[in-house]
């Protein structure tokens, strides 16, 4: 009886020993996938941004927002986007005042630096990420972020924040269309 008593406090201890090991690998491997997945955004946005600059080069000072957010925004996005576009013209009111690309109220060259994958979250049907970053113009910086979500096989924007002035443009957005102007 002993014996066997003994035999299976050992199983036990395995068991243990097995389990413990199994899970310091599934958070080690989770770990890793977040860090790639980071990698994978950080790249992603500098991508984004690098286009946007050329555009801003390339067209002057007006950088073509529309082309942008059909390119790099999330499909949630780009529909609030038109009904904010129909208010505008229905209610001849403008939504518009600051650049969300740029984050600026005036048409001068920006430059992008500084970006850093602040959040990654991954689950079974949701990946999202947010990006702080830091726009240049002239002599003034604007701290910023951007919210990305996991769409269609690619990394799209879903919201934009000017940390300057604490705006959120998705929920002003929301904001302007809860709003009665006609």
């Amino acid at each position: 009886m002993t014996g066997c008593n003994q035999s299976n406090k050992m199983s036990d201890i395995t068991l243990s020993v097995v389990s413990q090991d199994t899970t310091t690998q599934n958070l080690q491997n989770s770990e890793v996938r977040l860090m790639v997945e980071k990698g994978i955004v950080l790249e992603r946005v500098r991508d984004i941004f690098r286009v946007v600059r050329e555009n801003e080069l390339c067209q002057g000072i007006d950088v073509n927002n529309e082309l942008l957010d059909r390119a790099y925004c999330s499909k949630s996005w780009n529909k609030l986007l038109m009904a904010v576009r129909r208010k505008e013209y229905n209610s001849c009111t403008l939504f518009f005042e600051v650049n969300y690309w740029a984050m600026t109220h005036y048409p001068v060259f920006v430059t992008f630096d500084d970006f850093e994958v602040t959040r990654v979250t991954i689950s079974d049907d949701r990946k999202t990420a947010s990006v702080d970053y830091v726009t240049y113009e002239l002599d003034a910086y604007n701290p910023a972020r951007i919210d990305l979500i996991f769409e269609d096989g690619r990394w799209v924007i879903d919201n934009f924040y000017d940390m300057r002035n604490m705006l959120n443009v998705r929920q002003s957005m929301r904001d302007y269309l809860r709003n009665d102007f006609i």
